[in-house]
């Protein structure tokens, strides 16, 4: 698996815009050949906010790379934040109990 990380400066007011553009991004990234899942984190005071996809391999992942660098950048400049920084990994370690658990967390609700 593998992943590119997006790094965006924000503020706490765009970070709500940047939660909603996640959304309307959505469809098309599921449409994406090797698409594997998102994963959106933010600082505390809502300064800083990091975005991981996830792709199945290497190549389904470089498909999608001059589209991905547009649609974020333009993304990033719709929601008032600047991208910062994009970067490629490889993902070499996962664990995915923390979404296993919250799922039985509401299941018992």
């Amino acid at each position: 698996m593998f992943a590119r990380m997006h790094i965006l400066e924000t503020t706490p007011e765009v970070h709500d815009r940047g939660l909603e553009l996640v959304d309307e991004l959505l469809p098309w990234l599921r449409e994406s050949a090797g698409f594997r899942g998102l994963l959106r984190l933010a600082a505390q005071d809502r300064l800083k906010t990091v975005v991981i996809t996830f792709w199945a391999d290497e190549n389904a992942m470089n498909q999608t790379a001059e589209s991905g660098k547009g649609i974020g950048a333009l993304a990033a400049e719709a929601a008032g934040s600047k991208h910062i920084a994009l970067e490629d990994y490889e993902v070499t370690f996962f664990d995915a109990e923390l979404a296993r658990s919250a799922e039985r967390d509401s299941d018992r609700s």
